[in-house]
């Protein structure tokens, strides 16, 4: 995984569905040795996953905390700052509840409570939202509207996907959104590169989600 993250050179990456296992402490040190030697991580909860983000400057914990009813939504939220950039990151991903579609518009109402504080601010908010844009306001494809008209920035790829269904639809559920003092200067669905298969459903695939790559415009 290291290798492949190195091979797009982020300056900061945000891993969802991350769990923390006997290979932690190995993957740090391997991030560290491809320049992003800081991390923060949600605590493990036993059956949930947990978010990572990583940076090639310092991350000191952000004061949210996901608040909802349902044990499986506080370890996939996870708020960093990075002072020496004066940049703050709302990693999230909200689990697929396609049989609890309230408890998915109370996550989803969470995280539009947060954007309201941080659109101020040289913000990003991003990850794995399980929601496209042209889902049924039932499923929150709503909620990707009320952002923008928040004045959040989506950062869309104009082509690919970000994961491919069990039914062979072609879906974007990766999303970033930068506050009104970003400039996005290109986003893209990444799913090889430097012989390295980011997404796909054989064995030899690192995920079944493409990576999300967003190039900014840190002067805006």
């Amino acid at each position: 995984m290291a290798p492949a993250i190195a091979s797009v050179g982020p300056d900061l990456v945000v891993l969802t569905g991350y769990v923390p296992g006997p290979g932690h402490d190995r993957f740090l040190a391997e991030l560290e040795a491809v320049g992003l030697a800081h991390a923060l991580w949600t605590e493990r909860v036993a059956g949930q996953n947990s978010v990572l983000i990583a940076a090639r400057t310092p991350l000191v914990p952000g004061g949210f905390r996901a608040t909802t009813g349902d044990e499986s939504f506080p370890s996939n939220v996870l708020h960093a700052c990075l002072p020496d950039d004066g940049v703050e990151v709302l990693g999230v991903r909200i689990p697929d509840y396609s049989r609890l579609l309230a408890l998915k518009r109370v996550c989803w109402d969470w995280v539009l409570e947060a954007a309201d504080v941080l659109r101020s601010r040289r913000s990003i908010i991003l990850g794995d939202f399980n929601t496209d844009p042209s889902s049924s306001i039932a499923r929150c494809g709503d909620r990707i509207t009320r952002l923008v008209e928040k004045g959040w920035m989506h950062a869309s790829p104009e082509t690919g996907s970000s994961y491919v269904g069990p039914g062979g639809a072609s879906v974007c559920i990766d999303h970033a959104f930068l506050s009104g003092l970003w400039g996005v200067a290109e986003a893209s669905c990444v799913t090889d590169g430097g012989g390295i298969q980011f997404s796909g459903k054989h064995t030899g695939a690192l995920s079944d989600h493409a990576a999300l790559l967003v190039s900014v415009d840190s002067a805006a």
